[in-house]
């Protein structure tokens, strides 16, 4: 995978990019910051969280988690691939498992979206097809 900089330079060097890019900002990383939710998981999920290698949920996540369970409608905005998928899932995946006659009505803006989603979804549920398929 190049690294952004490496990028940032060979577009900044094409002739139809020269002297287009006129500011670049640079954020340098920072630590994760976990959460905690309110109650744990069912086992099945936090089986299956943590078969995909995720011991932790991030702070929003588990604020979004906690909030749901309230009872309380929840907006979450986060950047790309910060995992906000989970905060949806994850509840819903729950209430299934409480019961089984529960159902969820996801919206997507786009096809290729509704597919990722999907996708991310089922591999979820593959790992832990025993409650949730």
């Amino acid at each position: 995978m190049m690294q952004p900089s490496v990028f940032l330079s060979h577009l900044q060097a094409l002739p139809g990019y020269r002297g287009q890019i006129v500011h670049v900002e640079r954020i340098p990383a920072r630590a994760p910051r976990y959460g905690k939710l309110e109650r744990p998981l069912p086992p099945a999920l936090a089986d299956a969280l943590r078969r995909r290698g995720i011991r932790d949920l991030y702070t929003h996540q588990a604020q979004a988690i906690n909030a749901v369970r309230r009872g309380e409608n929840v907006v979450v905005s986060t950047s790309t691939a910060s995992g906000k998928t989970l905060c949806y899932n994850l509840p819903v995946l729950e209430a299934i498992i409480k019961d089984r006659q529960a159902r969820a009505l996801y919206l997507f803006p786009t096809k290729a979206l509704a597919q990722d989603q999907l996708r991310s979804l089922r591999e979820l549920t593959d790992e832990a097809p025993s409650r949730l398929t």
